[in-house]
């Protein structure tokens, strides 16, 4: 493999790319542990050990599909919120992104409910960094509406805290009720109905008084 396809190629990066999106619908199928590099090496049509060439291990192929749709994300959020003069809003938008199940604009994944929590518990295990990363751009949002004079004066890391806290345990709940084999856009959409109606009840709390 080594000699067929030079790292840093486009031919590489086709092959890379290809191994990816196997990944992402298999994890989303079978959940983190129940993958294998074997399900993942059939699925694109080369031999397990060919995958090595990519990725050192399927920690490490987890790793970047993780980081990658989260800087996208992340991306979304700074790219849609510049046009959104309500902080409130703002708030909203960066949570109903961060929540949405869409991986990619032209593409939605099917993912079995017990996949998401159980992947949602591996990166709460072993990837700390993206729930505080989170919360520190969350905080950032809402330290915002201070500075507008949107919010009243408070804690915005615990607000931040509070409200992602709830969302994942909101996230968990509503999936795990479900009894469709895969989670619809109805699911999707009662969750973010919810997700909406928090956010309006925290900014009760919080909006300054005029």
């Amino acid at each position: 493999m080594s000699s067929e396809v030079k790292k840093g190629s486009d031919n590489y990066e086709i092959k890379k790319e290809q191994i990816k999106e196997a990944a992402k619908d298999i994890f989303a199928y079978y959940g983190y542990h129940k993958t294998t590099l074997d399900d993942i090496a059939a699925k694109v049509g080369i031999k397990k050990n060919s995958i090595y060439y990519y990725f050192a291990s399927k920690e490490d192929l987890f790793n970047e599909i993780i980081l990658e749709i989260y800087n996208s994300k992340i991306a979304q959020y700074e790219s849609e919120s510049i046009v959104l003069n309500s902080t409130i809003e703002k708030v909203k938008l960066f949570l109903l992104i961060i929540i949405s199940q869409k991986y990619k604009e032209s593409k939605q994944y099917n993912i079995t409910p017990s996949a998401f929590i159980e992947i949602g518990r591996v990166i709460d295990e072993s990837y700390k960094e993206f729930y505080e990363n989170t919360k520190i751009l969350l905080s950032e949002v809402l330290k915002e509406g201070i500075k507008t004079g949107e919010f009243r004066k408070h804690n915005t890391d615990e607000t931040a805290k509070t409200i992602l806290e709830f969302i994942q345990a909101l996230e968990y709940f509503e999936y795990s009720k479900t009894t469709e084999k895969f989670i619809t856009q109805s699911d999707q959409k009662n969750l973010e109905t919810r997700i909406i109606n928090f956010v309006d009840l925290i900014h009760k709390g919080i909006q300054k008084v005029k």
